[in-house]
Order: structure tokens, then C-alpha cells, then sequence
């Protein structure tokens, strides 16, 4: 774990140090647009190039983008108050989010334009060696900015540093285009198109970024849980804990750079309150020891009433025409319901498929059953004496 790592606080929130990193770089890419963009215009107007100038216009895009992120790192970095009991994360969403609308509306401006103007002028832009250079310059400086953005953003995980190191690069690759033009105007004074066509092929990358920056964005505000495999692996590091009977009823959402988890936690009914408390701390640790992207695990304590669902479960399964006994049972709780796992005992004399079809059976009488039993896996094994 790095040094910058170590500085971002268990709840999300980043220290000084991290502070500082991220202000640097944004300052930075603030100053290298501000230039990029006076340069472009310049060269643009003087040579007539209406693709220098839709790129000067993405650098004064990008200087936008930085100002965003420069402000509003002062106001998700907070720590928590009285109006915002989890913390200010929910306003980087919301900065990520506006960045990849933003990167969008330039990468539609820029096709529409494209498509608009192939064929309305049979002149391509002056052939100058100060086009090609500018949008050289560009690309290196943007591909810079780029590569060091993205580094500071992971190792602080701010999604709205890396959605911003995404438009250094879309800026970068907006530049290409121009330097085609520059070369080709060179060699081939007489086409056009080709600047159109490259333009149009650029911004439809640019439009897929902006939609990888602001979709988790958008399920983030929607409080779009953590994967069904990872819900499976939170329960299953719970129900490792000494003294868990069962977990059940998780809860998850993104919050800024993390999931916040909340669940339900089984003890023994006879164990004192305090032990019990002690046990939900430990799950909590767990939890986030294990699983670092979890920032707060909230547990509720609950009484374990014993073994009444797998009684019931042995019950129904024994119902079934051809079940012997019951082997292993397995059970595991979701907010949707429980998936059971079991073993029965067929006589061992039994046919393959027969007790194939034992085993549906209780599949389908178990599911069948008040026990919210979203997923039942059912296999047999020789009943011997």
C-alpha cells in the first residue's frame, strides 16, 4: 500500500496529503489547458482551421473540468457534520457526473459538426507546419497530464480525478485529427473529408468514455448496490466469525469511493447483550479487513431461535416418496430470500434417474414452501444402514 494510500481515512475521506496531490495536479492541467487553448485558437484562426479550433474549444472544455474538480475536492473531502451524518462523497457523484455530461455534449457537438460540414468546403485547411506542431504538443502535454491524473486519482480513489484524466485523454486524441489534416494538407492539398471522417470516429470514443464515466455515476445516486458475488462473499466472511449462527438481510450502496453495508447478525439467544455486541464488531472488521472497498458495516444483533428452518426443511424433504434421511443442510440468507443446499438419502438400490427425479421433487416442494427459498440445489447420495 502506498504512502498516499495509507492517508485516506477508513471512511473515505481524503487527509491533507491527498489533498495536496489532487489540488497539484488539477493546477496543473489548469494551466497546461489555459495554454493549449490560447495556442490552438491562435493557430486555428491564423491558418483557417475549423478542426484546430473545435479542439481549442475541448481544452477550454477541460480547463472547465479542472475548475469542477478543484472546487468540489473542498466539499467531498469533508468530513462528516449534522446535515451530512455519512459524509460529503455523494457530491463527487454528482461532479463525475456533470464531467461525463459535459465530455458527452462535446463529443456530439463535435460529430454533428463534422457530419454537417463534409463537402461544404473543397478546401482543406493551410498546409502549415505550425498546425502540425501545435497539435503534437498537445497530444504530448495531454498524454502527460493523462498518466500522472490517473495515478494520483487511483491511488486516492476519486472517481472524479480519473473521469478528469479521461478528458486530458479525449483531448489528446482530439488533437490526432489535426495533425492528419496538418500532413495530409501537406502532401494532398486537396482533401477535405478526411479530417470530417477522422473527427467523426473520435468523438464517437470520446461519447463511449463519457458514458463508462457517468454510469456508475448514475447507479452511485440511485444507491445501486454491490454484486450478488459479492454480497455472497460478505455473508460468508460474517458466518466465519466464532459465535455467528447466521447472517442474513444485507444491504449494500455505493457511497463516494466505497459500499456502505448493513446486516443482519445471529447469536446464540443465551449469550449475554455485551458478547453478543463484541461478536458484530468482530464481523465488522472482518468485513472490512477483508474487503477494503467497505467503509462502514452497521450490524444488527439478533437472537438465533435454533435449528426451526432446517427442522422444516427436513420435514417437507421428508414428504417426498423415496427420501431415506437427510445429509448435509446448507443455508444462505438474502434481503431476497434464502438459497438452500441439501443432501438427501435415496436407498442405494435406486436408479440413477429415479433419483434424479426424487430430487427434483424436493426441489420443487421445497421452493414450493412459506420458507422464501429463491434457489434450492438438491443432490442424492446412498442410503446405507
Amino acid at each position: 500500500m502506498s504512502m498516499m494510500e495509507e492517508a485516506i481515512g477508513a471512511d473515505g475521506v481524503l487527509n491533507g496529503d491527498v489533498k495536496q496531490a489532487v489540488r497539484r495536479v488539477t493546477l496543473w492541467g489548469m494551466a497546461v489547458n489555459v495554454l493549449l487553448t490560447a495556442v490552438k485558437f491562435a493557430v486555428g484562426l491564423a491558418v483557417g482551421s475549423q478542426s484546430c479550433v473545435a479542439d481549442a474549444v475541448h481544452s477550454l472544455s477541460d480547463f472547465i473540468t479542472d475548475l469542477a474538480v478543484l472546487v468540489g475536492v473542498r466539499f467531498w473531502s469533508a468530513p462528516a457534520d449534522s446535515d451530512h451524518p455519512h459524509g460529503h462523497q455523494r457530491i463527487e457523484a454528482l461532479i463525475t457526473l456533470a464531467i461525463g455530461v459535459l465530455l458527452g455534449i462535446s463529443a456530439i457537438g463535435m460529430i454533428s459538426n463534422a457530419v454537417k460540414t463534409i463537402g461544404v468546403s473543397a478546401e482543406g485547411p493551410s498546409p502549415s507546419w505550425w498546425l502540425l506542431g501545435v497539435a503534437l504538443i498537445s497530444i504530448f502535454l495531454k498524454e502527460i497530464l493523462y498518466q500522472w491524473t490517473t495515478s494520483v486519482g487511483r491511488a486516492c480513489r476519486s472517481s472524479a480525478l480519473i473521469a478528469n484524466a479521461w478528458h486530458h485523454r479525449s483531448d489528446a486524441v482530439s488533437s490526432i485529427p489535426v495533425a492528419v489534416v496538418a500532413i495530409v494538407g501537406r502532401i494532398w492539398p486537396g482533401i477535405s473529408y478526411l479530417d470530417h471522417i477522422a473527427a467523426v470516429i473520435v468523438a464517437s470514443m470520446l461519447l463511449r468514455a463519457a458514458w463508462q464515466i457517468a454510469w456508475p455515476c448514475l447507479k452511485e445516486l440511485s444507491d445501486h448496490g454491490v454484486s450478488a458475488l459479492e454480497v455472497k462473499e460478505m455473508c460468508r466472511i460474517a458466518s466465519s466469525v466464532p459465535g455467528v449462527k447466521e447472517a442474513h438481510k444485507l444491504r449494500t450502496r455505493w457511497f463516494g469511493n466505497g459500499v456502505l453495508l448493513d446486516m443482519h447478525v445471529l447469536v446464540d439467544k443465551d449469550l449475554p447483550v455485551e458478547q453478543g455486541h463484541r461478536i458484530c464488531e468482530e464481523v465488522a472488521s472482518e468485513i472490512k479487513c477483508q474487503m477494503p472497498k467497505v467503509h462502514d458495516v452497521l450490524t444488527h444483533l439478533e437472537p438465533y431461535e435454533g435449528t426451526d428452518f432446517k427442522a422444516e426443511i427436513l420435514r417437507l424433504a421428508g414428504q417426498v416418496n423415496g427420501v431415506r434421511g437427510m445429509g448435509a443442510i446448507q443455508i444462505r440468507s438474502f434481503p431476497e430470500g434464502n438459497e438452500v443446499e441439501c443432501c438427501i438419502l435415496v436407498s442405494a438400490e435406486c436408479p440413477l434417474g429415479e433419483a434424479h427425479e426424487i430430487c427434483m421433487k424436493v426441489r420443487e416442494t421445497l421452493q414450493a414452501s412459506p420458507l422464501k427459498i429463491i434457489r434450492a440445489v438438491v443432490y442424492a447420495e446412498p442410503f446405507i444402514q
